[in-house]
């Protein structure tokens, strides 16, 4: 397998910071522009790490929903990470930073992580570096996006798109590495059953319809998806 140096797992984190930075700036410029406090922007981006569950806090503290609401919703649209974990549980477990690799998991930091082979040497080091480049990434745009929203009339209407951007390149990458024809039917298949769902139900839904499917007929995807690995590594 290749011996991944540092400036491998930055090229590999590119996608990820042309699509955070972005994200993560108007993100800041709608926090500030619903006057909470730049401060409490920052400490989301260290302690809550969340993506869209950020853009969920800055729209539901804005309107005054109170935090036991706050902290239900933004728990049930971050549900998807457990199922993250699952998939990489045989990785993650000896890790020697396995407590900050679980907390900066987002889906962009898995799709990298599902895209590449990586031996045992290397695990330790890219298993950290890929979350925290991209945490960086993350909190470089906040601080992008409170001063110019500070300082500058900026209309960040559309910016979003970048994440889907972001997503597709990352599933071209991720089959590119994997063609598992199978998983990628089923993946079509469910994404196109979301669609027929109340928006605010459908990732929730298609993440818990998608993981049911796999988990159940494993054997026809194969033997390279994470519950397989697992498997076999703990017999």
């Amino acid at each position: 397998m290749k011996k991944f140096k540092n400036k491998d797992i930055f090229k590999l984190t590119l996608p990820v910071m042309f699509g955070y930075i972005p994200l993560s700036i108007a993100y800041a410029i709608l926090g500030v522009s619903c006057n909470i406090d730049t401060r409490v922007l920052v400490i989301f981006s260290l302690f809550v790490y969340a993506g869209s569950g950020q853009f969920l806090l800055v729209a539901l503290l804005s309107a005054g929903t109170n935090l036991t609401e706050v902290f239900i919703a933004t728990f049930l649209l971050n549900l998807r990470h457990m199922f993250y974990t699952i998939s990489l549980m045989s990785d993650i477990v000896k890790l020697k930073y396995k407590f900050y690799t679980l907390f900066a998991l987002t889906d962009e930091s898995f799709a990298v992580l599902k895209t590449i082979k990586i031996s045992d040497k290397n695990r330790d080091k890219i298993y950290f570096l890929i979350p925290f480049l991209n945490q960086i990434y993350w909190i470089l745009g906040t601080i992008i996006g409170i001063l110019i929203g500070k300082n500058i009339e900026f209309n960040s209407s559309g910016i979003e798109f970048c994440l889907i951007s972001l997503f597709i390149v990352l599933a071209y990458e991720a089959f590119k590495n994997n063609m598992n024809f199978n998983l990628l039917t089923i993946s079509i298949l469910v994404g196109i059953f979301g669609l027929l769902l109340p928006k605010e139900y459908m990732l929730v839904i298609s993440i818990l319809v998608g993981f049911i499917i796999i988990l159940s007929c494993r054997e026809f995807f194969g033997e390279n998806i994470g519950f397989n690995k697992f498997k076999n590594r703990c017999k």
